[in-house]
């Protein structure tokens, strides 16, 4: 099976979904919003990161993180 990520305009979203899920052979994947939300978080952290405005992690405090 193949996966594609699409960009589709706001004001078309709905009409196309809709067409697509009459499709029998496509599967139509919700984005889980939590995650996307996560995301955008942590990318803000990098930039603050990166322009000196948050301090940054050794690598032992961010495996520590990611491991509990």
């Amino acid at each position: 099976m193949k996966n594609v990520t699409l960009a589709i305009p706001e004001n078309k979203f709905k009409t196309f979904i809709n067409f697509v899920k009459t499709l029998d052979y496509v599967k139509v994947v919700d984005t889980d919003k939590s995650v996307v939300k996560e995301l955008e978080s942590s990318l803000k952290q990098v930039k603050l990161m990166q322009s000196g405005k948050l301090p940054k992690k050794s690598v032992k405090q961010f495996l520590d993180e990611v491991s509990s």
